[in-house]
């Protein structure tokens, strides 16, 4: 005899370690850049170039690319951008962690400042968010048949589990020449650009994954001129990619980390030699997951008729899907100018980062809070401070609503985006701004259940054989069922159903059941 069996994955997070890294350093103008008259704003990202397990700590190296957008100190204060870059290495403690594990870490980066110390010389601050993890797939094996000529009694129970059909890594490379239109200057040297990930969504299809989204750029570049003036130029670049993806279909739930892992934006000349295509070469880093709900018809019990059955029972962990959501939520507020700034004559960008803060487990769902950093890039009417950056925060919130309660053991995968950012300037001191921040969520319930394993036969007992009557009339008692009666005296199913004219197995406190020993043995097995 041999079970049938059908698995069910899972992946699950071994160890984890959250840590902050400050960086700090004194950066220096490079000789071909312009002496700075005043810092306009800053932006950067980290990249990690080695995460190493050993015992009880990780070692991990990484880079953090910063770019300044400042005003020259010279006859006009005319923008100007300086790119630079941090390494740093850090031996973060682990405890649990072996030289042996695949330990994976996110590093976010929290804040970043750019101050000026003198013309020449600018101090940056930054703090580094790092996340350690140790992740391992899980295997549940459910005894779902049989296979074999004993004749063998078989109770099931239905099991609804999700079940992990893809982990894995992938990328997804975008590269397009945009060409300027027609009534915008050539470009002489690109100041400020910008790329963000706008309405991104992935569908599950046999055999691949679409996705589907645009990119929103932005370009601050001195124009092919004598006056070198500055201008700005926004775009959007629609994103409709089919990607590989072995082992899916049609009706799969996705879940589906997306960000930019490198980006690179140069400006070229067009057929005619006149510097007017920008090229844009990106990669997006996905982490994918894709599951699927699967309903078993599971083993919960057996007895053999002809023989002893020794069932062997083991604890299983599975994870059943409480909701799969994807919510938006609409946030806006009015940023004003600090004492100081210039005052805003015409907007010109505008871009936002969502920081998730807090994933709350409630009675009614999950509660996610979080903020979308704001930077705005506005033109002014003051010739000694020609442009300024206005910077805010929107404060969100969103419940992920499930119909039963969210307990603390149950695992949540959640994913801010920001799909929308609109600015518009009120008056010369304010700006409203509104933003539409999209909150996906995959919550489930971390189940543990007893199930079959293995079930070993050998000879009845003859004691019990001898001590069991030929036929018996039998009342039934309060909370026995049809199955624990049949077990406890080793007949059949179907022959107890045939002996008493049972159309259904429910039975009641005592109905008086005919029990004959030996009765129909040579039937088929019978499954409830």
């Amino acid at each position: 005899m041999e079970f049938l069996k059908k698995s069910i994955h899972m992946d699950q997070i071994g160890c984890e370690e959250q840590t902050q890294i400050t960086l700090e350093d004194d950066v220096n103008i490079a000789d071909a850049k312009p002496d700075v008259y005043q810092v306009v704003t800053q932006q950067g990202h980290v990249e990690l170039e080695e995460v190493r397990a050993s015992d009880g700590h990780v070692h991990v190296k990484g880079v953090l690319y910063f770019k300044v957008l400042y005003l020259a100190d010279e006859e006009t204060h005319h923008p100007a951008c300086m790119e630079g870059e941090l390494a740093f290495e850090e031996q973060i403690l682990m405890g649990s962690v072996s030289g042996t594990d695949q330990v994976q870490a996110q590093a976010i980066l929290e804040d970043l400042s750019v101050g000026m110390i003198n013309s020449r010389k600018l101090s940056v601050q930054a703090l580094l968010q790092i996340r350690l993890f140790t992740e391992r797939m899980k295997q549940l094996d459910v005894a779902v048949g049989l296979d074999g000529t004993e004749q063998i009694e078989v109770k099931k129970k239905d099991l609804q589990a999700l079940d992990l059909i893809v982990a894995k890594k992938d990328i997804l490379r975008v590269k397009k020449d945009l060409l300027l239109p027609g009534g915008m200057p050539n470009i002489f040297a690109l100041l400020w650009k910008s790329c963000q990930i706008r309405e991104m969504a992935f569908r599950v299809l046999d055999g691949k994954l679409q996705a589907t989204g645009e990119l929103s750029l932005f370009f601050f570049y001195e124009e092919e001129s004598e006056t070198k003036k500055t201008v700005w130029y926004e775009t959007t670049v629609p994103v409709s990619v089919a990607i590989e993806c072995q082992g899916v279909r049609e009706g799969m739930l996705e879940q589906i980390g997306c960000s930019i892992g490198h980006l690179e934006i140069e400006a070229k000349a067009d057929e005619d030699g006149e510097e007017r295509v920008i090229l844009l070469d990106l990669v997006l880093d996905l982490d994918i997951r894709i599951y699927e709900e699967t309903n078993l018809s599971m083993i919960e019990d057996l007895y053999g008729v002809t023989k002893q059955a020794d069932v062997v029972r083991g604890k299983g962990q599975y994870r059943r899907l409480l909701v799969k959501n994807t919510a938006k939520t609409r946030v806006s507020d009015q940023f004003s100018i600090s004492p100081g700034m210039p005052q805003i004559q015409q907007i010109c960008g505008s871009f936002g980062e969502v920081f998730v803060q807090e994933i709350k487990k409630q009675s009614d769902g999950v509660l996610v809070k979080g903020t979308v950093n704001v930077q705005i890039l506005y033109e002014s009417a003051e010739e000694e401070v020609p442009c300024g950056c206005l910077k805010g925060e929107l404060v969100f919130e969103e419940l992920l609503e499930t119909a039963e309660p969210v307990k603390n053991t149950c695992s949540c995968r959640i994913a801010a985006s920001l799909e929308q950012l609109s600015v518009q300037a009120q008056n010369e001191q304010e700006a409203e701004v509104r933003a539409v921040v999209c909150v996906k969520g995959l919550i489930c319930a971390d189940c543990e259940e007893e199930i079959v394993t293995d079930a070993l036969l050998r000879a009845p007992d003859p004691e019990k054989q001898a001590n069991q009557p030929g036929i018996v009339v039998y009342l039934a008692g309060e909370g026995e069922t049809l199955w624990d009666i049949c077990k406890k005296y080793d007949v059949p199913m179907d022959g107890m159903r045939e002996m008493n004219n049972l159309t259904q197995d429910e039975i009641r406190p005592g109905d008086q059941l005919l029990i004959v020993k030996g009765y129909a043995v040579d039937k088929e097995m019978q499954i409830v």
